[in-house]
C-alpha cells in the first residue's frame, strides 16, 4: 500500500523541518554533501548522498530507515550497521509519528545515524 497524499505530506515537512536545518548547517560545502530522504513501500529512508572522491557522481549512504506499521498505526525505527544490514533501533524503535522518528535522528544523541 501507498502512502496517502497528506502522509507524504506530513513526511515532506518534517524532512524539510530537521534534514533542512542539518542542510544549512553544512552551508557552503552543499555540494559535497547533502542529506536528504526517499519513500520505498512503506519506508521512509534518510540518507546522505555525498560526492564522490574521483569523478563527478554521488554514492548515497542510508542513515535511518522508518517503517510505517498501519495495523498499530506507528513507526518503527531502523539503523544501519556495520554489517549493512537494517536493524531495529532498540533504544527508541516505535514512534507515533514521522516527525518525531525525524526529530530522534537529528538529535541521535547515541551516535548511531551520524556518527
Amino acid at each position: 500500500m501507498a502512502f496517502t497524499e497528506w502522509q507524504l505530506s506530513e513526511i515532506k515537512i518534517a524532512a524539510d523541518k530537521y534534514l533542512g536545518k542539518r542542510n544549512e548547517m553544512i552551508g557552503e560545502h552543499i555540494d559535497q554533501v547533502k542529506c536528504e530522504y526517499r519513500v520505498e513501500g512503506q519506508s521512509v529512508i534518510i540518507y546522505e548522498k555525498r560526492k564522490q572522491f574521483m569523478g563527478d557522481g554521488y554514492i548515497n549512504i542510508d542513515v535511518a530507515k522508518a517503517t510505517y506499521r498501519k495495523a498499530s498505526n506507528d513507526w518503527k525505527l531502523f539503523w544501519m550497521r556495520r554489517d549493512m544490514k537494517w536493524h531495529g533501533y532498540e533504544l527508541a524503535m516505535f514512534h507515533e509519528d514521522i516527525e518525531s522518528v525525524f526529530r530522534f535522528v537529528d538529535e541521535d544523541q547515541s551516535g548511531a545515524f551520524w556518527g
